[in-house]
């Protein structure tokens, strides 16, 4: 009986939560017109992360800055070669990802020291 009293009160729930809100009906009926979707306006936001580890030799990062639709960043990897790849892009509109990838060769990571801060 338990188990027949619980499906029933889930089924209610599962209807009452599937039914339309008033509030959205109303709002539609009174204006006559379809709800649309105002334009966003591109969000403005700076952050960095960074991997600085040199007992298990794991050194990366990445930093990005958006300004009003334009996106510039970067990130780091040490490379097992012991290299360093560097990208920066930047998207600007409906330019897309563009990249710069550049190598330095035979780097040795500064332990300890933000890659970003120094440069």
């Amino acid at each position: 009986m338990t188990a027949h009293v619980l499906i029933s009160l889930c089924l209610v729930a599962t209807m009452a939560l599937a039914m339309p809100q008033y509030g959205q009906q109303q709002q539609q009926a009174n204006s006559g017109k379809q709800l649309q979707a105002q334009p966003m306006m591109p969000m403005n936001y700076d952050f960095q992360w960074e991997v600085n580890n040199e007992e298990y030799q794991n050194y990366y990062g990445h930093q990005e800055t958006a300004d009003n639709g334009r996106v510039d960043g970067s990130y780091h990897v040490w490379l097992p070669d012991g290299r360093l790849m560097r990208v920066q892009y930047y998207v600007d509109g409906d330019s897309g990802f563009v990249p710069t990838i550049t190598y330095e060769d035979a780097y040795t990571p500064n332990w300890g020291t933000s890659y970003f801060n120094r440069r």
